[in-house]
């Protein structure tokens, strides 16, 4: 048989080179490619899914357990072999993240409600009132009721009113002045400008309160002729009740008399003292009994009992006290 064109086939050239290392190249690339795809299908093996939680769902959540799997082989009738996977499932119940989240809430409205309340309490614990020295005349611009301490949870020892003169000798820290007599006012509704023909109610008069309208008519005493001291001298009137009532018991248990009883500091002028105080601030003879006392009147301080008491009537002064 005769071979025809065997020479031009077997007849390498450069043409038929170059097409057979193309081919291979493509062959090549077509393997690789195959290789790959087929690698990264068999690695993505089937995994158990993450659980979702819900915060607002108590539900029942299902987990797919992918390890615990059974594996059947059944044989149809055509010889075909099928594979049949059971998936074990196992159902979690969670709990529910809401209220979870609820319950923390309150705890932490509760926590931060009592460190507040702490805090006050401590704040409040170590904001200690102070008092500082101060000696001025100052005059009401209204009714102001005078305390028993600086603030108006204090009881109410009596009433002064518009255009009274007050005798300071302290204010304190919360803004309050302390009187002479130891009592308090409120600084700001007072001032150090004295009225001009300012009218003033006339207290009314309880059961309680005797009006005293006898005045010593005795002649007058000569002055003691000891040394004396110079003292500040205030005054005070009947003392106005919480039960709106006027006192005029003195601390020894006599009645006030104008013109005769006054407050001391009894370590200097012991009770019962009849002391001469010089150019008498009230007109009269200058002779007066230590029947009384209070808790501002401290040193060389007489407080005179007079009807009109704290008023603009008598101010703040300096005498020589002798004692009688």
């Amino acid at each position: 048989m005769k071979l025809v064109g065997v020479k031009e086939f077997y007849n390498i050239t450069r043409a038929k080179v170059v097409s057979a290392l193309n081919c291979a190249i493509v062959v090549t690339v077509c393997a690789t490619a195959t290789f790959a795809v087929d690698t990264a299908l068999d690695s993505t093996a089937v995994q158990a899914k993450p659980i979702e939680t819900f915060p607002q769902s108590t539900e029942n959540v299902v987990v797919v357990d992918p390890t615990e799997t059974d594996e059947t082989t059944e044989t149809t009738t055509d010889n075909t072999d099928t594979t049949e996977t059971t998936v074990k499932v196992t159902v979690v119940s969670t709990p529910s993240a809401t209220g979870e989240t609820s319950e923390t809430s309150e705890t932490s409205e509760t926590s931060e409600t009592t460190e507040t309340e702490a805090t006050q309490a401590t704040t409040e614990a170590t904001e200690a009132i102070t008092e500082k020295e101060l000696y001025l005349v100052v005059y009401a611009t209204t009714t102001i009721n005078v305390r028993t301490g600086p603030g108006t949870d204090y009881d109410v020892v009596k009433s002064v009113f518009a255009g009274d003169q007050i005798d300071v000798c302290a204010i304190t820290s919360n803004g309050w002045y302390k009187t002479y007599n130891g009592n308090y006012v409120k600084a700001d509704l007072t001032t150090e400008s004295k009225p001009t023909n300012t009218p003033k109610p006339t207290p009314k008069p309880t059961s309680n309160y005797v009006e005293e309208t006898t005045k010593a008519t005795e002649a007058p005493k000569p002055a003691p002729s000891n040394d004396g001291n110079t003292c500040t001298i205030t005054f005070y009137g009947p003392q106005l009740m919480s039960d709106g009532s006027y006192s005029k018991s003195t601390a020894t248990g006599t009645t006030c008399t104008e013109g005769r009883t006054c407050a001391a500091d009894w370590s200097i002028y012991p009770k019962g003292t009849v002391i001469y105080i010089e150019n008498d601030p009230l007109g009269g003879d200058g002779y007066y009994t230590v029947e009384d006392r209070g808790p501002g009147v401290n040193g060389y301080h007489i407080d005179i009992y007079a009807e009109d008491g704290e008023s603009g009537n008598h101010s703040t002064c300096k005498r020589t006290v002798y004692v009688a």
